[in-house]
């Protein structure tokens, strides 16, 4: 593999921005090349750490890893029997990669900072993850999130001083610190999540037709908008509430979609093999279904691959899929669906166009 394309990898995979046939591609050529892996997994445990979107990035800051990561590098190689090559080649590979690397991952963090601020309101921070892409931060009370691809996550930047409140549109999975005088709450369109300390997944894409929260462990009051009755949902461990967005019908469905229970709280399955949950399977990289509508499928494949998917027929959108897709390319996954629904499909590109 070409250096600037390792150092564009091995970027993209400590920011959080990788995408999964970039992740493939990278895994690839890492099982192949024992030096570029034993470079990979250095770089790694050296740049353990996160970049804070509020937190301004000097180039002191970046000398102070770059001179940290040269004095790993010094002290495995003079480890016996870590590195075996001659003249030192991958010492010097080592040092040359890692600068560009840290400077590059600097780079990415300055980005976000200066990208990602609300024009209308200076005092917010903003991230939002494109098509084909996710992202890993955290934030300043400690509180861990993932965001899935086409996701958009705001809080102001007196987060955690007074109150600790983000707004969601997409999809995310929160691992929140716990502090009894601060709660929690995620707000989006159909419902607020407030919490104390608790790990839970909400998705909320505007284009959706329910908004759902998932809990995994602690607990979580669900606040529910625009509603008349039953306004607060509690929800326990391995629940999940499903809130349509668009109650009574306000807004015309589909002509493939059935009528949706305005609200509906529901016990997740557990996977038997390996207990895995297919709400939070994203964060695992698996593409996961369960008895889905194409109408729901492919909207999820445009979003996970960033492309643009046109149905010729749309009588293919009402039938349904299950199966789990881990690491799989684009090509793999509907030459999976073809086999298992029989329509044909073209790819130029970006644009995928599905016939009967």
């Amino acid at each position: 593999m070409d250096r600037n394309r390792l150092i564009e990898l091995l970027t993209k995979r400590e920011s959080g921005i990788i995408t999964l046939p970039e992740a493939r591609e990278l895994n690839e050529h890492l099982k192949g090349d024992p030096d570029d892996s034993q470079l990979a997994d250095l770089l790694g445990k050296t740049l353990k750490g996160h970049f804070h979107q509020q937190e301004s990035v000097e180039s002191t800051y970046l000398t102070k890893r770059l001179q940290k990561l040269h004095e790993q590098i010094r002290l495995e190689d003079n480890t016996a029997n870590v590195v075996e090559k001659p003249k030192g080649s991958f010492k010097k590979m080592a040092w040359a990669v890692a600068a560009a690397l840290v400077l590059a991952l600097g780079s990415v963090a300055i980005y976000i900072q200066l990208t990602h601020s609300d024009p209308a309101d200076h005092s917010k921070n903003i991230l939002t993850t494109k098509k084909g892409s996710k992202s890993n931060l955290v934030l300043p009370d400690g509180t861990r999130v993932l965001l899935n691809s086409d996701t958009r996550l705001s809080y102001n930047q007196s987060f955690g001083k007074q109150a600790r409140e983000v707004t969601l549109e997409g999809e995310a999975y929160f691992e929140v610190v716990k502090d009894a005088q601060h709660p929690f709450i995620v707000h989006t369109n159909a419902m607020d999540i407030k919490v104390l300390g608790t790990v839970f997944n909400v998705r909320a894409y505007h284009n959706e037709k329910n908004t759902q929260t998932t809990l995994l462990e602690g607990s979580v009051e669900v606040i529910l908008n625009k509603r008349n009755e039953r306004n607060l949902v509690v929800l326990k461990p391995h629940e999940k509430i499903v809130v349509n967005n668009h109650p009574g019908h306000e807004v015309p469905l589909k002509a493939d979609e059935g009528p949706v229970a305005d609200i509906s709280v529901m016990t997740i399955k557990t996977n038997a093999e390996d207990s895995s949950i297919l709400e939070t399977d994203w964060t695992k990289n698996k593409l996961a279904f369960d008895q889905a509508r194409y109408s729901e499928v492919f909207p999820e494949l445009e979003r996970w691959y960033g492309v643009t998917i046109t149905v010729k027929d749309s009588a293919i959108l009402t039938r349904k899929i299950s199966g789990i897709y881990e690491n799989e390319s684009l090509s793999d996954v509907m030459e999976s669906l073809k086999l298992a629904t029989g329509f044909r499909y073209t790819i130029d590109g970006n644009n995928l166009k599905i016939y009967k």
